[in-house]
C-alpha cells in the first residue's frame, strides 16, 4: 500500500474539496524556509546544527592478521623466532627459553602449545577483547589460556580484573552456591532450566528469561517485555529451532509456566515439566545462581550506559567460553563438542576432547561435598544420624 493509499482510507469517512496551494503561500518545510539572512560558513569540525551524532558499534577482535603484523614489528619476538631456528638463545630471551620445547613458528606467528604468543603492543588489546562480559579472573584466565599467551600472562589478568571499576563495585558473579543436586544428565541439552529475571526498571521494565543446560551448564539468555505465554513460546521456539527439543524443563511455578498453555506446549513436543516447590526458589537452583551473571551484565550497561543487549551477550559470551569452575571444560564445547573461535584467535580448530567419564565424577564430587558443607552450615544432621535419632526418641516413648 502506498503512502497516498493511507491517507486515502483515513480521509474517507470525511466528505471534502481538494484545492490546490502554490508553494509559495504554503510552506512545506519551514525549517529551512523560514530563516531570514546569511548562512555562516559550513564547519565540518563544529556544526551549530548538530544535534546528534552515532557512532559505529565496532566489533572488538584480534585477528591472525593483527598479530602477524605486531609480530613483524616486535624486537623481542624476532629474536625468539632467530633462536628456534639457530638453537642460540641470548640472556634476554630467558623467560621464552623455559619454555623452549612448547615454542613454535606458523605463518610468521610465534605460538605456544598451539596459542598465539602476543606481542607486547597487543598485550593491551587482547586484554580487552577477553575482557568483554566483564568475567572474573578465574574464568578470564581460563578463556585466554587456551588461545593466546605471553610471559606473566595470568598476573596482568589479575591485574587488569582487579583494576576494573565495574568489577570492583558489582562482585563477582560466578562465585555461585550450587542449590540444587541434580547429578549431570547423560547428554547435553537433555535437562534444561528456565526461569525469568527482573523487571530492570531502569530499561522499561524488561525482563530476561534464562535457559541453562544441566550438563554443560551452557547458558542462553533473553530481554522479553512480558511473561505472557506467547512472548515466551517465540523464544523458545526460536532456541529450540537450534538446539531442539529437550526431555525435561526444571523451571519454577511463575507465569507463564503454571499455565495450561505451557503444559500442552510441552506435551505436544514430548518435554516433561519438572516444577519446583512453589516460593522454595533454590529447588530451581541452576538457574537461579546464574541471576548475578545477568545483574552484573545489566549493572555494566547501567554504569556504562550502553545498550543492555550487548552487554548481555557480552557477559554470557565470556561464560560460555570460560572453563566451568566444577567440570573444568568450557560450556559451549560440552555443548557443541568442538572449540569455538571467538574475539581472541584460536589457531588449532578441533573437536573437543574432554573426558566424559571425568566431567560427570568432577559434578558427582562437587555436588556432594557441597551437600555436606550445607548441611554443617545450616546445622542440620546428616540423614542416617537423624533417622536413627527419631528411632531412638521413638523407642523411648514406647517403653
Amino acid at each position: 500500500m502506498t503512502r497516498a493509499d493511507g491517507w486515502a482510507l483515513r480521509l474517507s469517512p470525511y466528505r471534502y474539496d481538494i484545492e490546490y496551494i502554490r508553494g509559495t503561500d504554503n510552506i512545506a518545510d519551514p525549517s529551512s524556509r523560514l530563516y531570514n539572512g546569511d548562512d555562516t560558513a559550513f564547519d565540518e569540525e563544529n556544526s551549530p546544527w548538530e544535534l546528534a551524532t552515532l557512532e559505529a558499534n565496532l566489533i572488538n577482535i584480534l585477528t591472525e592478521a593483527d598479530i602477524k603484523g605486531a609480530t613483524d614489528q616486535d624486537e623481542m619476538l624476532q629474536k625468539v623466532l632467530n633462536a628456534l631456528k639457530t638453537g642460540v638463545w641470548a640472556h634476554d630471551l630467558q623467560r621464552y627459553r623455559t619454555v623452549e620445547k612448547n615454542l613454535s613458528a606458523r605463518n610468521g606467528i610465534l605460538t605456544k602449545t598451539g596459542c598465539a604468543v602476543i606481542p607486547n603492543a597487543l598485550q593491551t588489546r587482547a586484554l580487552e577483547v577477553a575482557h568483554e562480559g566483564h568475567p572474573s579472573t578465574a574464568k578470564m584466565k581460563s578463556i585466554m589460556r587456551q588461545r593466546v599467551w605471553w610471559p606473566g600472562m595470568p598476573k596482568d589478568i589479575t591485574n587488569w580484573v582487579e583494576s576494573c571499576k565495574i568489577c570492583c563495585v558489582n562482585g563477582k558473579p560466578e562465585r555461585t552456591t550450587p542449590m540444587e543436586r541434580i547429578f549431570i544428565p547423560k547428554t547435553a541439552w537433555d535437562t534444561v532450566a528456565l526461569d525469568f529475571n527482573g523487571p530492570y526498571i531502569k530499561f522499561g521494565g524488561i525482563l530476561i528469561l534464562v535457559v541453562v543446560d544441566y550438563k554443560s551448564r551452557y547458558v542462553i539468555a533473553k530481554p522479553v517485555k512480558t511473561t505472557s505465554f506467547e512472548c515466551t513460546k517465540n523464544i523458545l521456539n526460536d532456541i529450540f529451532e537450534r538446539e531442539g527439543f529437550p526431555k525435561v524443563i526444571k523451571t519454577d511455578n511463575g507465569p507463564p509456566f503454571n499455565g495450561q498453555d505451557f503444559a500442552d506446549y510441552c506435551k505436544q513436543r514430548d518435554i516433561t515439566i519438572v516444577y519446583s516447590t512453589p516460593l522454595f526458589p533454590q529447588q530451581n537452583g541452576l538457574a537461579e545462581s546464574y541471576m548475578k551473571l545477568i545483574n552484573k551484565a545489566m549493572a555494566v550497561a547501567i554504569a556504562k550506559k550502553t545498550n543492555y543487549v550487548e552487554e548481555l551477550r557480552k557477559a554470557v559470551n565470556a561464560h560460555n567460553a570460560a572453563a566451568h569452575s566444577i567440570t573444568k571444560v568450557p560450556p559451549e564445547e560440552v555443548m557443541y563438542g568442538r572449540k569455538i573461535k571467538r574475539g581472541l584467535p584460536l589457531l588449532q580448530h578441533r573437536e573437543s576432547d574432554f573426558d566424559e567419564a571425568l566431567l560427570e565424577k568432577r559434578d558427582r564430587e562437587a555436588k556432594l561435598a557441597e551437600k555436606k558443607n550445607a548441611k554443617t552450615r545450616d546445622g542440620v544432621p546428616d540423614t542416617v544420624e537423624l533417622n536413627r535419632e527419631m528411632k531412638l526418641s521413638l523407642s523411648s516413648r514406647i517403653v
